[in-house]
């Protein structure tokens, strides 16, 4: 297949870094055009409807919003060295992990990027004002930096980041990258020598925002030598082909992560299907809003509200509906697998009204 994709993003944005990586593997010709504000005004906003990245143009001219989909995309058009697992207990540890990332590993990647001023803000300002307006002086960029920049800050309520939850998320972060640097103590990447979905979607929060950003660099640096030499291996075309690990095999150093998921994360996207449900019934015209209200949440025995992000829907019922759609035998694989996360881990919840993409928004499955 020939011609040039485009990748649509920046360096410091969380989902750019899995679209940019995802490419740099596969080997799919493309050059990176910084989102500026000219960008977003004169093509992105006109076709997509709003401001997000990152977006992939085809040589076709169509463009792919969502870095989800525009790795589920790219997949089809370039089936080698597949990115999804076969096997059924690493397909489902794959899926698992890809929304934990997605969705739960972006919160403390906000907070770290946010949360320490005094070591980041500079960098920050300078690079969100060189990436909407690439052309101005240094000084005007700054400037613009200081206020554009202050949407993305001022949400860390919004993900639950506040007083009382900002002691979780610090311990947590460094509990994470700890399991991880001894993970790729022993691994290259998560399910062997090769990158799985996964691995991309770590790439957003651990790239774009902790090994980039100065404070969370130095920790990263001192806690987690392993997880930076991962990241630099992600941003690198392989040097030969992997493979995934033999017989079904996942790690147990994941099963750290994976129990944190279940604890922390699941709770809160089964409750956000319920909310969506309830709005699909009472709209089922209507595309699902990116915010739906409020839900309490629970980190390390603290309760704290977080808004509603309806995203969170369109991941988990991807790990969801691999496992309830198995067939009996890979069910029973698999389920070797949730009970080495713990006991009583279960994926039997039941989604009654699934979410797709549809012109760059989601909408209820028919």
């Amino acid at each position: 297949m020939t011609g040039i994709f485009t990748l649509y993003g920046a360096q410091i944005s969380n989902y750019s870094a899995k679209a940019r990586s995802y490419l740099i593997y596969k080997g799919i010709p493309f050059q990176e055009v910084v989102a500026s504000n000219s960008v977003y005004e004169k093509l992105l906003v006109p076709t997509i409807g709003f401001r997000m990245m990152p977006v992939v143009r085809t040589p076709e001219d169509e463009l792919l919003q969502d870095s989800t989909d525009i790795i589920d995309t790219l997949e089809r058009r370039f089936p080698e060295a597949p990115v999804y697992p076969s096997s059924p207990r690493q397909r489902l540890a794959a899926l698992l992990l890809e929304a934990y990332a997605h969705d739960w590993v972006r919160i403390p990647a906000m907070y770290y990027r946010w949360g320490f001023p005094r070591y980041n803000r500079e960098y920050l300002v300078r690079e969100f004002g060189r990436m909407y307006e690439p052309t101005l002086s240094l000084d005007l960029q700054v400037q613009l930096g200081e206020t554009s920049s202050a949407w993305t800050r001022d949400r860390l309520p919004s993900l639950g980041v506040t007083a009382r939850t900002i002691p979780q998320f610090v311990a947590w972060t460094e509990r994470l990258l700890g399991w991880l640097n001894a993970h790729f103590d022993r691994h290259p990447y998560l399910l062997g020598t090769k990158p799985c979905t996964a691995d991309f979607t770590f790439m957003g929060p651990l790239y774009g925002h902790l090994y980039r950003d100065p404070y969370s660099h130095a920790l990263m640096k001192r806690l987690a030598p392993n997880v930076m030499r991962w990241v630099e291996r992600m941003n690198s075309a392989p040097e030969q082909e992997g493979a995934y690990l033999p017989h079904d095999e996942v790690p147990t150093s994941l099963l750290p992560m994976l129990r944190h998921a279940f604890n922390g994360y699941m709770p809160v996207a089964y409750d956000t299907v319920q909310r969506v449900a309830a709005w699909i019934e009472s709209n089922p015209q209507e595309p699902v809003p990116r915010f739906l209200g409020t839900q309490t949440f629970t980190i390390d025995g603290v309760t704290e509200d977080r808004t509603v992000w309806t995203c969170i829907q369109y991941m988990v019922q991807r790990p969801l509906s691999s496992f309830q759609s198995a067939s009996g035998r890979d069910q029973a694989h698999m389920r070797s697998l949730l009970s080495a996360i713990a006991p009583d881990c279960a994926l039997d919840f039941k989604i009654t009204r699934p979410v797709k993409r549809e012109h760059y928004k989601l909408v209820a499955t028919q």
